[in-house]
Order: structure tokens, then C-alpha cells, then sequence
């Protein structure tokens, strides 16, 4: 019996609330759980699983208990994933197996920011290479999954509830959620809700501005079963309204998400069969005089540029997918084949509301499809050795409608007022230029995975991983015409422009990870290497029409281009852990990636720092407690090509300093429903800077604009959750 399966049925035989971190048995799901992270070493995969922990609404920061794992933090709701130096649109993020993009252009809603943290059953991290069926993604993949209630177990009808109230000190902040349903044996009917508010958060320097947030999530699920077919169908409707991004420059006046998903499974003649289709539309509006000061980025005599420079965005999104796998035994395994689709289409305006002639088509009917076909087998093909194979072929086409802007409008009414060198004419050049080219492209990318695991001795089990995994350029980086800050939540502070001859990114992975178990006591490190041809990066910006609107009109003298570079990323993760006796054990996570340019002498930008994580649990049949002491070293890694201070005041290249934070967390299982969560983040209000927060665009903020964002100060909390 491995370490992780003897500490499940520890935890199994008593009726105790599992304490974040501990390790959970796979049991019934209607024991109320706070799980923070589990890990499982089953012989043929391994797979880490977060939960929510202390008052955090925002999923993406689970990923900090996982190893390799970080978030990078625009706001409160606007989290993105980070496994192993990479971030954003190269991570495969799925909520239910649906693959949602981020709302807007610069992603104030990721992936996470469509399933509350209270609404959240688990986040399943897959470590190191993912398998061909769980889909793309260079840099790793996570699905979240939604509270559902079970089917009954016996006859009738059983009237089931799973609700959450939570409340955090450092933001004031409020959470309440509840999942309330009927099940029978074939069917279940239930209705969601949750409501997230917050203020600005403190920290050790002060109220940081434009950090609070308010958000609402409503809907309703029905399942069936029948013997070996099972449906499921969820829609629900997410609001969010005043919520800061501090790191990018404008904050979420409003978001209006629609979002359907249906799922079909069954097996008939020995052949698995999954069916899943869906579908979300996003309506989503932004400012930069909402939540706070406007800023005066642009000197231009203009209208639109003269006094304070306040702007509001409108955009769209209407996505649509289905996946489609069949599986059977093949020889000593299992084969897998499938077809995965996805279409989507995207808009966005800038407008001055105080002057209403002013308008920037930033995206007009930008439309993405891709088309994948999978193919996997593995097997245990001996007691000792797991192998796994897959290959993925994918086409994906992207096409824009043409673009227009006021400033170009003016040289069209009167071309003679507006002769080269003046910023309408710059702009009406990047228009005509633009409009004038293909304005689509067609990639054809191939992805594929070896992977196996060998169990050398009785105590250790060895897995080595190669693959193939390419990403297409996301609509931003191919069809951004005009330089703006529309970059899918970079945060660097720069201005950016699009490049239609980008080639998709491809990345080459080695993985060797070492499974050490001794019953009660266990130790894995895990060593990578991922090189990635035709890495896409901002590069300094060449055009002299882009870097003269960028500087006049756009508030960034030094504007980047979106480029193929040459990347690579090293590092090693490693878990590790022991029990003490029979109430108290140890565990630990520590990382380390470096992320680097091949082409130049630079580092890549906003790769997470080393990080330790040493934690203490103590747990009885109906208390827990951890104690978790998180070491972060200085990061003075940086990337030169990326933040270009003093050329840009929105950035800044300096060294963040290393820092250690001390949490606790409580747990009383009062009963069989009802558990009681409290304890304290940052116990002893450290001021520190995180890395990954990206910089601060709000001017007469408590932290300097241009430099990273402070950490959150002490944070009592508490939750309670009761099940019935």
C-alpha cells in the first residue's frame, strides 16, 4: 500500500474533516471536505487535486499548493494559471471539460473566473506532460469541476444541500454559496447560487486601490441515468460588476456570461462513448475612470485626448464546442480515439464617454475555429511497467472583418488637414495597412506523447515522459492592429501590436520523475525540460506609425510586436513528506523553473520565483490543523526585453526580494453536516511583493505606479459549511 493510499484510509475509518493539505480517500462525496491539495501516485498516472482553502475566491490561486504550480494575480476574480513558467493561453484550463477563453481581449475573466471558488468540487492538475486525451496546451493542463449532488442510492427522492459562508479580514471580503437539489436513483434536478464581495485589500503599506470585487452566479442542473447511459446539462448565468484588475489599465464596469453545458456518456458493446457540447456568450464592458483616477496618458490637442483621458470598452464573445471520445480495450490496454471542435467569435470598440464621436474597432468579427482528431493507448502492459501513447493532429483557422477608428476617419474627411507625421494620419496608414492584408491565417499542428512508468523496486517507482505540443497564436497576438494594452492579461504595462505571419509555437518535452515510497514516508522530485521553437514574444516595435501612436495617444513610448522567438524552460519540482505519529505528519512542495530566450542573452517574463512550502498537520477524529510556513526566494530573473524601465513609466525592471509567510488552518467537524474552518494567512502581516502580481496601472495608489503590487496583509478568516 503506497503512502497516500495508507493515509486515505486513515482518514477513512474515522469521520474527521480532512485539513487542507491532507490526503483524501476516494470515498462518498457527501461528507463535507476542506481539501486543499491531494496527491495520487497510482501506478498509472499521477494527478494533484486542490480544493478551496481560507476565504480565497479566486481557484487560480490553488495552483500555489501544487507543485510547479503558481497564479498570476491581475485582480481579485482575474487569476490565471501558471505550471511551470507558463501562463495564460498555453495552459489547457477546462471548467467541466468546457474550454472557455478569456473574456475580452485582455482576459479579466480566465478560465477559473467562470466557477466560483464556493461552487468549485475540486481543480485536477495533471503533473508534468498531459495525455493526448485530456487535450492541447504546452505548458500543462487543469480541469475545475462543479458541485453536483449525487443520484440517490435508494428508492425515492432525497432532497439534498451543500452550502458555504465564508468572510476574509484583509478585503472585508463576503462569500455565500449553495447547491440545492433532489436526486433519485436515475435522476437529480438542483439549482446553484453564489454571491463574492469584497473591498480593497490591505497590505502592509496601506489600502491598495481598484482591488475590490463583486460578483454573482445563478443557474440550474439536471441529470439522468439508465443503466449504462448517464446525461447531464448545466446553464447558469455569472455577473460580475465593479471589480478591479490594478494590474492592467482599465477595471470590469460589467460582466453578463451566459453559459450552457451538456454531456452524454454510456457503453454499449464494449465500447465507451463520451458526447459533450456547449456553449458560453460573454458580454463584458471595461473603464478606466470607474474604480480609479483617470489618467491623462496623451498631451494631443484632440477631443479625445485633452484633459483626463477616460476610455470604456465594449466587447463580446460567442463560443461554442463539442468533444466526442470512444474507448475500448485494445491487447493488454485501453485505446482512446476522438474529435474535439471549437468555434469562436469575438468583438471589441474603445469609446470616450465624454466624447462620443471617438471609437477604436479593436476586433470586429474575429472569428477562431479548431478541429482536432486524437488517438491514445496505454496499458499496463506487466506488473512493473506502464505505457502510454497518443498523437493529436489539429487545424486551426482565424479570420478578422476590417477595422476602423476615429482619428483615421478625420484624414478620410479631410486629407490635406492630416499629412505624414501627424498621429490621425499614423493611425489611418495602420488602417489602411491592415485592412489591405489577408487578415486570416490557417495552421495545421501536430502534438504527440510518450510517456511510461516503470516500478524498479519495491520502494521506487520511475516515469519518463517525451512530447510534442504546439499552440496556434491566439487572435490577439495575430490581428491587434492599432497599439493597445490587449494582450490576454500579460500585465506588463506595454502596448502591443498583432503579427499575421506569426507561426504557431511548438515545444519539445523530457520529463524524469522519481517516485520514493516507504509506507510512511514518501519523497518525489520530478526534473524538466521543455524547449519551444517559434516562442511567441514581444519584441521591440519597428513601425514608425505604431511606435508614434503608441507614445502620443497610447501612454507607451516603447511599444512591442508580437514575435517568434526561441525559449526554454528547466526546472524541478519536488513533494515530500512523512508521519511523525499517529496525529501528526509533515509535508512539503518546493519548485524551481527558469525560464530563458535562445535567440538573445534575456529571461522570460513572469516566471514564478523558488518556492517552498513546509507544512505541519495535526489531525483527530474531529479537529485539524495545519501549519504551513511558505518560503519564496528573490527573483532577479527578469526579463530586459519585456519591461523596458525607464522607457515605459507602466513598468519597472527590478529584482523582487525573497519573503516568508506563516498560515494556519482550522478545522471542527461539529457533526455528521456540519464543519467550522477558521485560521490566519499571512499571520504575521509580512510586507512583501509578489512577483507574479504583474505592475500597478492606478495612479495616487498606495503602491507606485509601475512597480509590482504589494501582498496582502494578515487575513483572519472563517467558514462555515453545512451538508445535508
Amino acid at each position: 500500500m503506497s503512502h497516500r493510499q495508507l493515509f486515505g484510509a486513515m482518514l477513512l475509518a474515522t469521520p474527521m474533516l480532512a485539513a487542507p493539505g491532507l490526503l483524501k480517500a476516494q470515498g462518498s462525496s457527501d461528507t463535507p471536505e476542506e481539501i486543499t491539495v491531494i496527491g495520487r501516485a497510482e501506478f498509472i498516472e499521477k494527478e494533484f487535486t486542490a480544493r478551496r482553502s481560507g476565504s480565497n475566491v479566486d481557484p487560480a490561486k490553488l495552483m500555489n499548493q501544487v507543485p510547479g504550480g503558481a497564479a498570476t494575480n491581475n485582480g481579485p476574480l482575474t487569476g490565471q494559471i501558471q505550471y511551470r513558467g507558463m501562463f495564460g493561453p498555453r495552459i489547457n484550463v477546462r471548467v467541466d471539460g468546457m474550454l472557455i477563453h478569456g473574456g475580452g481581449p485582455n482576459w479579466m475573466a480566465p478560465p477559473l473566473h467562470h466557477i466560483p471558488a464556493g461552487l468549485m468540487e475540486e481543480l485536477v492538475v495533471e503533473q508534468g506532460i498531459p495525455s493526448i486525451s485530456t487535450g492541447g496546451g504546452i505548458g500543462g493542463a487543469a480541469t475545475a469541476l462543479w458541485k453536483r449532488p449525487d443520484f440517490a442510492s435508494g428508492d425515492g427522492w432525497e432532497f439534498t444541500g451543500d452550502t458555504e459562508l465564508a468572510f476574509g479580514s484583509v478585503d472585508d471580503g463576503t462569500s455565500a454559496s449553495a447547491i440545492l437539489g433532489a436526486s433519485s436513483g436515475n435522476q437529480r434536478l438542483f439549482i446553484i447560487g453564489s454571491l463574492d464581495e469584497g473591498d480593497n485589500y490591505e497590505s502592509g503599506q496601506g489600502e491598495v486601490t481598484a482591488s475590490q470585487y463583486e460578483r454573482a452566479v445563478y443557474g440550474l442542473g439536471y441529470g439522468f441515468r439508465s443503466g449504462p447511459h448517464e446525461l447531464n446539462i448545466q446553464a447558469h448565468k455569472i455577473a460580475t460588476e465593479d471589480t478591479g484588475t490594478p494590474s492592467l489599465p482599465m477595471d470590469i464596469d460589467w460582466f453578463e456570461t451566459e453559459v450552457w453545458n451538456a454531456a452524454y456518456s454510456t457503453e454499449l458493446g464494449g465500447v465507451g462513448l463520451e458526447l459533450r457540447i456547449y456553449g458560453s456568450e460573454i458580454d463584458h464592458g471595461m473603464s478606466n475612470y470607474l474604480l480609479r483616477q483617470t489618467p491623462d496618458f496623451s498631451s494631443l490637442p484632440l477631443p479625445p485626448f485633452a484633459g483626463d483621458d477616460k476610455r470604456k470598452v465594449l466587447t463580446d464573445s460567442d463560443e461554442s464546442g463539442f468533444k466526442l471520445a470512444l474507448d475500448w480495450a485494445l491487447g493488454a490496454g485501453t485505446a482512446v480515439v476522438g474529435v474535439e471542435g471549437k468555434d469562436a467569435t469575438h468583438n471589441a470598440t474603445v469609446y470616450d464617454p465624454d466624447f462620443a464621436m471617438f471609437f477604436v474597432n479593436n476586433f470586429n468579427n474575429t472569428d477562431v475555429e479548431s478541429l482536432s482528431w486524437f488517438g491514445e493507448w496505454s496499458a499496463n502492459v506487466s506488473d512493473r511497467l506502464y505505457l502510454e501513447a497518443g498523437i493529436r493532429t489539429e487545424d486551426v483557422e482565424m479570420s478578422t472583418g476590417e477595422v476602423d477608428a476615429f482619428p483615421a476617419r478625420l484624414v478620410d474627411m479631410s486629407p490635406d488637414m492630416w499629412p505624414m507625421g501627424t498621429p490621425p494620419r499614423a493611425v489611418w496608414m495602420l488602417r489602411e495597412t491592415f485592412n489591405n492584408s489577408a487578415r486570416s491565417a490557417d495552421d495545421n499542428n501536430l502534438d504527440w506523447v510518450l510517456k511510461s512508468r516503470y516500478q524498479a523496486t519495491d520502494n521506487l517507482v520511475v516515469e519518463l515522459g517525451f512530447a510534442q505540443k504546439t499552440r496556434s497564436p491566439i487572435y490577439q497576438e495575430r490581428f491587434l492592429w492599432i497599439p493597445l494594452e490587449a494582450n490576454a492579461g500579460l500585465g506588463d504595462g506595454n502596448n502591443y501590436v498583432g503579427n499575421q505571419a506569426l507561426e504557431p509555437e511548438q515545444a519539445q518535452q523530457v520529463e524524469l520523475g522519481l517516485d520514493w515510497d516507504f509506507g510512511d514516508s514518501y519523497f518525489s522530485p520530478r526534473i524538466y525540460r521543455r524547449d519551444v521553437d517559434d516562442y511567441i514574444q514581444g519584441i521591440p516595435a519597428s513601425n514608425m506609425a505604431v511606435v508614434g501612436v503608441s507614445a502620443n495617444a497610447n501612454g507607451d513610448p516603447t511599444p512591442l510586436m508580437f514575435a517568434n522567438t526561441d525559449a526554454e524552460f528547466t526546472g524541478v519540482d519536488l513533494t515530500g513528506g512523512f508521519r511523525i505519529n499517529a496525529n501528526w505528519r509533515f509535508e512539503a512542495i518546493a519548485s524551481t523553473v527558469k525560464g530563458e530566450r535562445k535567440d538573445i542573452a534575456d529571461n522570460l517574463y513572469r516566471v514564478a520565483p523558488d518556492t517552498a512550502r513546509l507544512s505541519f498537520y495535526y489531525e483527530t477524529a474531529t479537529f485539524s490543523g495545519k501549519l504551513e510556513h511558505v518560503l519564496v526566494a528573490n527573483q532577479d530573473r527578469l526579463s530586459a526585453s519585456t519591461t523596458d524601465d525607464p522607457g515605459n513609466p507602466n513598468n519597472s525592471f527590478q529584482a523582487t526580494g525573497g519573503y516568508s509567510l506563516t498560515n494556519l488552518y482550522l478545522s471542527w467537524l461539529m457533526d455528521d453536516n456540519l464543519v467550522i474552518s477558521a485560521g490566519a494567512e499571512n499571520m504575521f502581516d509580512v510586507e512583501y511583493i509578489d512577483h507574479l502580481t504583474g505592475f500597478n496601472r492606478v495612479i495616487n495608489s498606495v503602491v507606485p505606479q509601475g512597480s509590482r503590487m504589494f501582498g496582502q496583509g494578515r487575513n483572519i478568516f472563517g467558514r462555515l459549511q453545512y451538508q445535508w
